[in-house]
């Protein structure tokens, strides 16, 4: 069966269990009151015996007790006289059955018990509703705060089923771009290993000095992937232990400005502003992540890249931020864009190329951040700008300190 006719089933469960629930509340009720109403007949049947007998002579009093014993020890009445003979008096003796005066205990009216020749007293039930719904009081609302409990249970069950097929939904495509882009450098490798293999080129040097470098450009390639995906997964775990230093950015940046200029396809400008030109932190995991923010910012761009490259000191956190000129993130994928195989689709009608990647630049750049004692924010308006900006914490004081000073 597909997932919808479970979840259609789903529905109709429980939209019959609280049917159900309600039809028993509603009964429970009924036959609570009934039941109710006879122990109270039975009650006044016992104190109007007693009174003619001659064993009390306070009929309140002892209709109280007897109220008590049946635990009905909120009901209220009052005792009224009436006169023996009007059309609405009904006797004891003229009780057969109990559903003979049913009706009048309802309205919550006792029959009449004779005091003298020519009047008795009645009993009227002040608060009736008080005998039936207290006792059901507790039970409803535990039943409530139990049905609300279950439905609360039911939906995180759903939305972790749901977040479970994103999941599954994102490796899918994941393993698929990641077969596609691995499926290129395999291909280039096998490629050039059986023109070198076939000794066509072994008498023109640079020829086969260029294969080499494709071979060797293109494993690196492979293996880069390969540490990519390893990385994130021991940043998650906890288990990478990073190597922080005071290091210095500019040369860090002016290596990465060079590697993206060289291979850039599209017209490519940098703007280098460093206030702060040193940061207490790993170099390599640093720089990686660095070059994952360029390398969206060259992705993600329109015709030409303004990418800007900053840092400063605010407060506590020397703060590295990356920013270009590109399509930029729709404002409902800024809180996701940093989940891991999470891919923005943005709505540019003009972004007609699909971009490859795997959904885990941004992750890494994240769990780097997160490594450090630091974090990552993202602030962006589509079609217009992008601009991360990674925060890095100050050494503590028995951490190493900066050499400068």
């Amino acid at each position: 069966m597909k997932k919808s006719y479970y979840i259609l089933l789903t529905i109709t469960a429980t939209a019959a269990v609280l049917y159900l629930l309600g039809n028993w509340v509603g009964r429970s009720f009924g036959l609570n009151r009934q039941q109710v109403i006879r122990n109270i007949h039975e009650a006044y049947g016992r104190a109007t015996d007693a009174f003619e007998a001659g064993q009390t002579k306070d009929l309140a009093a002892f209709f109280r007790n007897e109220l008590d014993e049946v635990d009905l020890k909120r009901i209220k009445f009052r005792l009224d006289t009436v006169p023996l003979h009007g059309d609405s008096i009904v006797l004891k003796q003229d009780l057969r059955y109990f559903s003979d005066y049913r009706k009048l205990l309802e309205q919550h009216y006792t029959f009449v018990c004779p005091v003298n020749d020519a009047q008795g007293v009645h009993a009227y039930i002040q608060n009736l509703r008080a005998g039936f719904i207290g006792k059901l009081l507790y039970m409803f609302f535990g039943t409530i705060v139990a049905l609300g409990l279950l439905l609360f249970a039911i939906r995180k069950q759903v939305d972790i089923i749901r977040r479970q097929d994103e999941l599954a939904r994102m490796r899918e495509d994941f393993s698929s771009a990641m077969v596609h882009d691995m499926k290129n450098p395999i291909s280039s490798i096998l490629i050039g290993l059986k023109v070198l293999r076939s000794g066509k080129v072994d008498s023109k040097p640079e020829k086969k000095e260029k294969h080499f470098d494709i071979l060797e450009a293109e494993a690196q390639h492979l293996l880069a992937l390969a540490n990519k995906v390893l990385t994130i997964s021991k940043l998650e775990h906890g288990q990478l232990l990073l190597d922080k230093n005071w290091i210095q950015l500019r040369p860090m940046v002016d290596e990465l400005v060079h590697t993206f200029t060289a291979k850039a396809e599209k017209p490519i400008t940098f703007q280098v502003d460093l206030q702060e030109e040193g940061a207490y932190a790993d170099e390599e995991y640093l720089k990686e992540a660095l070059s994952n923010l360029i390398d969206n910012a060259v992705k993600y761009s329109k015709d030409t890249i303004d990418i800007q490259i900053t840092s400063c000191l605010s407060g506590q956190y020397i703060q590295i931020r990356v920013r270009d000129n590109g399509i930029g993130i729709p404002l409902a994928a800024q809180r996701i864009v940093f989940d891991k195989f999470e891919r923005v689709i943005t709505r540019n009608e003009d972004e007609k190329k699909k971009v490859s990647g795997f959904g885990l630049g941004l992750n890494y750049v994240m769990n780097v951040a997160r490594e450090h004692g630091g974090y990552v924010s993202v602030e962006s308006i589509e079609g217009k700008y992008s601009e991360f900006t990674v925060s890095l914490p100050l050494p503590a004081e028995n951490e190493e300190a900066n050499p400068e000073d």
